[in-house]
């Protein structure tokens, strides 16, 4: 019996027929909490669903509904509201050997993109020089320190919060010596890299929306025997080549050409609209 089927048939005596229908089939879990999302139908039903899963998932140990999207240039959750258990959303979240400790209702924290963390960590070499433009938490830095062996990683974070779990989340996983946190706009801090005589082996550009804007300041930082770029964005399947090609003119106007080494579609975001990654190489014209 499935998740959902125990679901209906615990709350059977509670919710209507249609409010049975209407429950989530799945749910987010990070550490011992979970995160679910309610059709707005069951929203005066969410404190009796929320303690139905505390009875069903017995090794979880709070419930939090999510309101909202992940917006603004600081990538917040909108809303996450505590429906039941224990009101504290601070977690260590494990995978892959890396721990994570973060604030849900402050930090954003995809699982979706589970396999791309792991999976880019292992395509980076001995001895690389990582940057990582939009470093969060250490989404991607961390798996990188943990199971590649790079030379050096700086790891660039806008917003205080994630920044301050960044620091703590470098200390957590003992990873002082590899990551070099650096607190600002990427824009500037990659300026303030090359200024430094850094160049990258390979950058990650791994935000949403699709960072265009900072193309040309990944540029500054490409080594002569070229880089590799990881350039994030959501794309009609069928038109997958679009922000490709559209990175690559960019790139071409600034004197240096690109070869699309390898392409991942991450995972759905609508009818035939997936996250996709691109791992672009970029040389020197």
């Amino acid at each position: 019996m499935g998740f959902k089927e125990k679901l209906v048939k615990y709350l059977q005596d509670s919710l209507t027929k249609a409010e049975l229908e209407a429950l989530p089939s799945g749910f987010q879990t990070i550490g011992k909490l979970i995160i679910i999302k309610l059709k707005p139908e069951l929203l005066d039903k969410k404190k009796i669903i929320a303690e139905a899963y505390l009875e069903l998932l017995p090794y979880i140990r709070s419930v939090y509904l999510n309101l909202g999207k992940i917006e603004g240039q600081l990538r917040e959750p909108e809303k996450i509201e505590f429906l039941s258990g224990d009101d504290n959303p601070l977690v260590i979240h494990k995978e892959h050997g890396v721990s994570y400790i973060f604030d849900i209702t402050k930090i954003m924290f995809s699982q979706g993109n589970l396999r791309e963390r792991r999976y880019l960590a292992n395509l980076v070499g001995n001895d690389e020089i990582v940057v990582d433009m939009f470093a969060g938490i250490g989404y991607f830095s961390l798996p990188i320190a943990i199971i590649a062996e790079p030379k050096k990683i700086y790891s660039i974070e806008l917003n205080p919060t994630a920044y301050q779990f960044l620091l703590k989340n470098i200390k957590l996983n003992r990873v002082e010596d590899l990551i070099e946190p650096l607190q600002g706009n990427c824009r500037e801090k990659v300026f303030e890299l090359r200024k430094r005589g850094v160049r990258a082996d390979r950058i990650i550009m791994g935000v949403f929306p699709t960072p265009k804007e900072y193309i040309q300041d990944a540029l500054k930082i490409v080594k002569d025997l070229g880089t590799i770029i990881h350039y994030e964005g959501v794309t009609d399947k069928d038109e997958y080549l679009e922000l490709y090609n559209e990175f690559s003119q960019i790139a071409s106007q600034n004197n240096f050409e690109t070869f699309l080494k390898e392409h991942r579609f991450v995972k759905s975001y609508g009818p035939n609209l997936y996250h996709i990654v691109y791992d672009i190489s970029v040389h020197h014209i």
